[in-house]
């Protein structure tokens, strides 16, 4: 599955990197609502709750529904200002349209896009309306609660997200953005530098390993558990940096709106992993053979012929066998003299669950 963006007619001075503070508080309360998926960021979110008041937690896991896996739009950049503050940012949320406000609410309450019905109807055809309850409720009873009070009273319901995020502002985020601003100011201007000197497609598909251009048909595709298609023709699209968003890429396309793509700032993408190598690992392990082999080396290194003798198999089925797991990334093969001694990548067997997690996830 993909989210793939076609630039077939994109006019390139739609383009712009934009530093947000306020997708960036989103992506702090993300990963606080979603650790497991964040476990690299997890202790410094925890360290920041930890010194937060009862009513700000209670607030945030009532909240929480709105910057899960399905961030709402209105936390990205409504407007193509290159730069904004966070009370600026704050007041064009405050300035949306109300039905546009309350579509992007209740994509996100509800935690996926396909079929939502229209503003108007999910305010005032009763059948629709509970039709769109019913959904929530079967995905928590917070959805629930939260989808009642946004179709009971819309401008009550964004009074309390600016409310809640500016409290996360006074309280802990806007320490925090100091030190944020000038590591993600200076991610915006390297890019914006590639971006004048090198072709832009593959400019945006260097933005995540789950990227992949296709310069003949003017086409990224984003490897993401969501299928669709964007044709950026007549389309604007913000680049927007992320520290606190890890590995994970996000993109935004409602109508109307700037396409966003909101990607790591910092994560060295050629330490992440593609769906296919984490695959190969995956299977290299799958054989008893292998594993067996792989026990051995994992107590001491070993040569190819010690391990035929302990597993009684030809040296040639034990070559084969090395081959698989050195080429997975799992061995490494030094040699000493005239042997050569295979052992396990400690660091990368180490690293395999939360890869595994990481790649599963982002």
């Amino acid at each position: 599955m993909a989210i793939a963006l076609q630039f077939a007619g994109f006019d390139t001075n739609n383009l712009r990197v934009s530093v947000s503070p306020l997708a960036e508080l989103m992506a702090v309360l993300h990963v606080w609502a979603e650790p497991d998926h964040h476990f690299e960021s997890s202790d410094e979110v925890q360290a920041i709750a930890r010194n937060l008041d009862e009513r700000m937690i209670a607030e945030f896991n009532a909240l929480s529904p709105l910057w899960a896996r399905f961030r709402a739009r209105f936390f990205f950049p409504v407007g193509t200002e290159s730069n904004q503050t966070f009370d600026r940012e704050l007041a064009g949320v405050a300035a949306l349209p109300l039905e546009e406000f309350v579509s992007m609410a209740a994509e996100a309450i509800r935690g996926f896009s396909k079929d939502l019905p229209a503003a108007l109807e999910l305010l005032h055809d009763e059948k629709i309306r509970r039709e769109f309850l019913d959904t929530c409720r079967s995905r928590s009873l917070g959805r629930f609660e939260l989808a009642e009070q946004l179709l009971e009273d819309p401008e009550k319901f964004r009074r309390r997200i600016i409310g809640f995020c500016s409290d996360c502002w006074s309280s802990f985020f806007r320490k925090e953005w100091e030190d944020l601003a000038l590591t993600i100011g200076r991610a915006a201007a390297q890019l914006a530098g590639r971006l004048n000197r090198a072709d832009p497609i593959a400019t945006i598909a260097s933005l995540s390993v789950t990227a992949k251009a296709f310069l003949g048909t003017s086409e990224v595709r984003f490897d993401k558990l969501q299928q669709r298609r964007v044709k950026m023709s007549q389309r604007e699209l913000l680049l927007v940096p992320s520290r606190w968003i890890g590995n994970h890429l996000t993109v935004k396309d409602n109508a109307g709106y700037p396409v966003i793509v909101h990607f790591p700032a910092q994560t060295r993408q050629e330490e992440l992993l593609q769906i296919q190598q984490m695959r190969d690992r995956l299977s290299a392990l799958s054989a008893d053979s292998r594993l067996e082999l792989f026990r051995h080396i994992s107590a001491e290194p070993m040569t190819t012929s010690e391990l035929a003798v302990r597993l009684g198999q030809p040296a040639a089925q034990v070559s084969r066998s090395l081959r698989v797991l050195r080429e997975a990334g799992l061995v490494v093969s030094d040699r000493h003299g005239k042997l050569v001694y295979h052992r396990i990548d400690t660091a990368t067997v180490l690293r395999m669950g939360p890869d595994l997690l990481a790649t599963l996830t982002r």
